[in-house]
């Protein structure tokens, strides 16, 4: 079967970042399938890859989280246009798998389907417009009525809708009820994050991610502020709030800065790690989404820490990987740390179940193997 990938934000793993759209590319193609994907990137021509066995067309539409609003929103709708042009020049397709963010995908499935008659799968990652309402990023009714409208019509006309988590499979089932939607999370890649030994002493925090108006890092600054003296910090990762978080964190002691890096220079400096934050903005609809640094922390036997509500949070505390807190009171933070920092055999135990909950349940092998199991239905 002839199916095209579409996803705005594909990276393989030398470059960093998520490589979601990467392995399910692999993987289609491992399973027999012509595989095309197209994807942006931040140059100033279209060009061909082939990667692993399958062609990826990058178009030429810069975009970072620096942008400004109605910048960001012209990449998104150039992206969906030129995508289609290509589309209808590298037919016959038998299948689009469309990934979102961001929903302007949305136009490209709808209209590859109405005019091309090309059906296609839908992924949703982050809930638009709900997330960028919340953050208060999205004011304008009128553009909140199309994104609304558009939401709506491209599930309706997908032949299955992938969720990323429960949590998002429930807010679509409001919206499409009689849609058919499967979950796939986001993978823990088991063989290149694995569980190591720290040098250091302290009991050391990690984040490395994105800083974004999302993630809200001032919520981590506060905890750093009143950390005990024998809690270290790495923070790595760039963004839009990068410079703003640095200055208001540059004269704290126990805090490491580190640039951003491939996924090579993430593992590495994960292994300095004993714990791996995760922080949300108190938006609700945030804690439904499905974070990569989780899952790499769960690969590499990580203790886990995260901000906010939602199914993250209900995997953690039940499995005794890692701890939540309310970032409005950071002081309890290291409360809930403290049987973890001062007893090194209880950080070990959280640490293996980590580790196993990567095995068991996130591995490449175990999530994709849903997908196998979609694309046959499809076909037949």
């Amino acid at each position: 079967m002839n199916i095209t990938v579409i996803h705005q934000y594909f990276r393989t793993p030398n470059e960093g970042g998520g490589i979601r759209s990467y392995y399910i590319a692999d993987y289609l193609t491992k399973l027999g399938h012509d595989v095309q994907v197209i994807t942006a990137y931040n140059e100033t021509r279209y060009t061909v890859k082939t990667i692993n066995g399958y062609k990826v067309h990058y178009l030429p539409i810069y975009y970072t989280n620096h942008l400004s609003f109605w910048s960001r929103i012209h990449a998104f709708w150039l992206f969906a246009y030129s995508a289609y042009r290509i589309l209808k020049k590298i037919r016959p397709i038998n299948l689009n798998y469309v990934i979102s963010t961001p929903l302007t995908t949305g136009l490209i499935a709808l209209l590859a389907k109405m005019r091309l008659g090309i059906p296609y799968l839908f992924e949703v990652g982050d809930l638009w417009p709900a997330a960028p309402k919340q953050l208060g990023v999205l004011r304008n009714p009128f553009l909140i009525r199309l994104a609304r409208k558009l939401e709506k019509n491209t599930y309706s006309r997908a032949q299955v809708i992938i969720a990323l988590s429960e949590d998002i499979k429930e807010h679509i089932a409001t919206i499409a009820p009689d849609k058919e939607i499967e979950v796939i999370t986001n993978m823990a890649d088991t063989d290149f994050f694995t569980p190591s030994q720290k040098s250091s002493k302290n009991f050391t925090i990690g984040y490395l991610g994105t800083f974004g108006l999302a993630n809200h890092l001032e919520y981590l600054v506060q905890a750093i502020k009143v950390a005990p003296l024998e809690v270290d910090f790495i923070l790595m990762g760039s963004g839009a709030q990068y410079d703003r978080i640095r200055s208001i964190a540059e004269d704290l002691e126990n805090v490491t800065w580190e640039a951003e890096g491939d996924k090579e220079k993430v593992k590495t400096v994960m292994q300095r790690c004993d714990a791996i934050y995760i922080s949300f903005h108190h938006a609700p609809v945030l804690g439904t989404g499905c974070p990569n640094k989780l899952f790499d922390g769960l690969a590499a036997g990580k203790y886990i820490i995260i901000n906010f509500e939602g199914w993250i949070k209900n995997l953690i505390e039940y499995t005794g990987c890692g701890v939540s807190y309310d970032p409005r009171n950071p002081k309890i933070l290291f409360e809930k740390l403290s049987p973890v920092i001062q007893h090194p055999e209880f950080l070990i135990q959280a640490q293996e179940k980590s580790r196993q909950l990567a095995v068991e349940r996130f591995s490449p092998e175990k999530q994709l193997a849903k997908l196998a199991y979609l694309m046959d239905k499809v076909v037949h």
